[in-house]
């Protein structure tokens, strides 16, 4: 019987990732802990693939000031294209990723308009603050603000309550299945109407190496215990429970029931694939419609290294059918 062949990277995207390497792109092997060396270098990632991301020039952007708990003003970013019914239009509240401590909307502006130009809705991306600097509760309670003033403000800028989707990738994914639990939780009427889960950072459990996957991961498990330990701090991954744990950490929520229907994609070389795979079987345990994709060969973002891959055109395909489903109502 020949050997089972070791995990390994999709052949197209290997020598994607491989020309990324060459032009000096490779990412830093820093300690767990590093959150500057970290921001130093993947705002720099970002800025650098958001550069190559094609413009999408009938979305129109506008920034609305809102309120946190605590007072303090935040940014919600509308994303609007010209395709987007201009009343009771479906929505799109949008958290961006960057592991907890990184990352901004600025940054991530130019994907964001192209989803935007792709769902056909209106995008609204919310500027939370990041930890360490304001560790949890703040991230998820800023998400939370942003959604509602969404709710309270829909007449004004032209949005359905009943058919707003949360959208979020990786710790935006994390916090976007957050505020969906904590908008069942409070009773959220009318309620959320899907959740879009893009390779989501959910288990602050998730701090020992796999060995079969760290070799390929684009995202560490250092980088994750940077990301947990800054939002948590010393409750990070241990048996400590702090108040509204389970919004920080969703896999820690001892119930799924009553959520929205949901999309999850995450690839097989992603260190947050056992707990994607088992957030979304609890899903189905718990009566919620659930559409999971486990893609072979891909490590975390890699839309960002592999684009222009068969196997990354073929996501984007399934992301696409699943935009035209929830604007059509499907």
């Amino acid at each position: 019987m020949a050997e089972p062949k070791p995990l390994s990277f999709d052949r197209e995207f290997a020598a994607a990732a491989a020309a990324m390497a060459e032009a000096g792109a490779s990412i830093p092997q820093l300690p767990a802990g590093d959150v500057e060396g970290r921001r130093k270098f993947f705002e720099q990632f970002f800025s650098s693939r958001s550069s190559m991301v094609p413009s999408a020039p009938n979305v129109t952007k506008k920034e609305h000031q809102i309120k946190a708990d605590d007072g303090s003003t935040l940014l919600l970013t509308e994303f609007r294209p010209s395709s987007a019914a201009s009343t009771a239009s479906p929505a799109a509240f949008y958290v961006h990723g960057g592991g907890m401590y990184l990352g901004s909307v600025p940054g991530f502006a130019p994907s964001i308009a192209l989803k935007a130009e792709a769902l056909c809705v209106p995008i609204f991306a919310i500027g939370y603050r990041l930890a360490p600097e304001h560790p949890h509760p703040t991230p998820i309670n800023d998400c939370y603000a942003g959604l509602t003033w969404l709710h309270s403000h829909a007449e004004e800028v032209g949005v359905d309550t009943t058919r707003i989707m949360i959208y979020g990738e990786s710790a935006g994914g994390g916090l976007a299945a957050g505020v969906a639990l904590m908008a069942r939780d409070r009773k959220l009427n009318p309620p959320l109407a899907f959740q879009m889960l893009i390779y989501p950072m959910l288990d602050d459990r998730n701090q020992k190496p796999i060995p079969t996957i760290e070799p390929h991961a684009m995202w560490k498990c250092d980088d994750n215990i940077t990301g947990w330990r800054a939002l948590l701090g010393k409750a990070a991954g241990s048996d400590e429970v702090v108040e509204g744990h389970e919004y920080a950490a969703p896999s820690r929520a001892k119930s799924l029931k009553g959520l929205p229907p949901t999309y999850i994609d995450i690839g097989g070389l992603d260190i947050f694939v056992a707990e994607d795979c088992s957030y979304a079987t609890r899903l189905v345990e718990a009566g919620v419609q659930v559409e999971f994709h486990l893609y072979p060969g891909l490590p975390h973002g890699f839309e960002m290294t592999g684009a222009k891959t068969s196997i990354v055109k073929g996501v984007m395909a399934n992301r696409q059918r699943v935009y035209d489903e929830f604007r059509r109502g499907v």
